[in-house]
C-alpha cells in the first residue's frame, strides 16, 4: 500500500472513532444540555480579569497536564481491575449504550477536553506577538479578536476544570453499580 492510500486509511480511522466517541458522549444535545458547559461559561465570565489580558495560557498550561496525566492513570486504573465487573456493566439493551461504555465515553470527554485546552493555550501563546509600524486600524482590530479569541481560550479551560466534577460521578455511578455487582455476586455464592 502506498503512503497515499495508508494515510487515507489513516484518516479514516480517525474520523469512525472521533464519530464513535461523540455519538456515545450524546453529541452536540449533549453539549448544549450539560450543566458542566453553562458553569463554565458562568465562571469564564465571571473570571473576565484571568483571561482579558496576555498571559492568561500559562495557568492553563501549567496546571491541565498534570490534572490529564492523574485522568489517565484513573481510568488506566479503572479499565485495568477487571473482576468480571466490566462484563457486567457491558449488558444493556438492544440500541442502548451500556453503562461500561457511558462511562468510558464520560472520561473520553473529560480527557478530550483537557488536551484541547492545552492545546488551544500553546498554539494562542505562539501566536501572541506584537508588530510596529502597521494602521491603527489593524491594532483595533487585533485588540479585539484577542479578546474573543482569549474568551473562548479560556472556556475550554474553564469547561475542562469542571468536568472535573463530571468524571467524579461517573465514577461515583461505576461504584454504586460495583456495589449492585457485588451484591449479585454474593448472592449467587450463598
Amino acid at each position: 500500500m502506498n503512503f497515499l492510500g495508508r494515510l487515507k486509511k489513516d484518516f479514516k480511522g480517525v474520523r469512525r472513532i472521533w464519530t464513535q466517541y461523540w455519538s456515545m458522549y450524546g453529541g452536540c444535545s449533549a453539549l448544549f444540555s450539560s450543566t458542566y458547559f453553562y458553569v463554565a461559561l458562568v465562571l469564564t465570565v465571571v473570571n473576565f480579569g484571568a483571561w482579558f489580558h496576555s498571559g492568561w495560557w500559562d495557568i492553563v498550561i501549567a496546571s491541565v497536564p498534570t490534572i490529564l496525566g492523574f485522568t489517565l492513570a484513573g481510568l488506566a486504573v479503572f479499565l485495568g481491575m477487571d473482576s468480571g465487573f466490566s462484563r457486567f456493566l457491558v449488558d444493556s439493551e438492544e440500541g442502548k449504550i451500556s453503562p461500561f461504555m457511558a462511562l468510558v465515553s464520560a472520561f473520553a470527554h473529560f480527557i478530550i477536553t483537557q488536551a484541547v485546552a492545552v492545546i488551544f493555550a500553546l498554539t494562542v501563546k505562539s501566536a501572541y506577538f506584537d508588530l510596529d509600524g502597521l494602521p491603527e486600524l489593524y491594532y483595533q482590530v487585533v485588540y479585539v479578536l484577542n479578546r474573543i479569541v482569549w474568551f473562548i481560550g479560556y472556556f475550554i479551560y474553564m469547561y475542562s476544570m469542571v468536568q472535573v466534577f463530571s468524571a467524579v460521578f461517573a465514577i461515583f455511578r461505576a461504584t454504586s453499580w460495583f456495589e449492585m455487582y457485588a451484591s449479585s455476586e454474593k448472592n449467587k455464592q450463598k
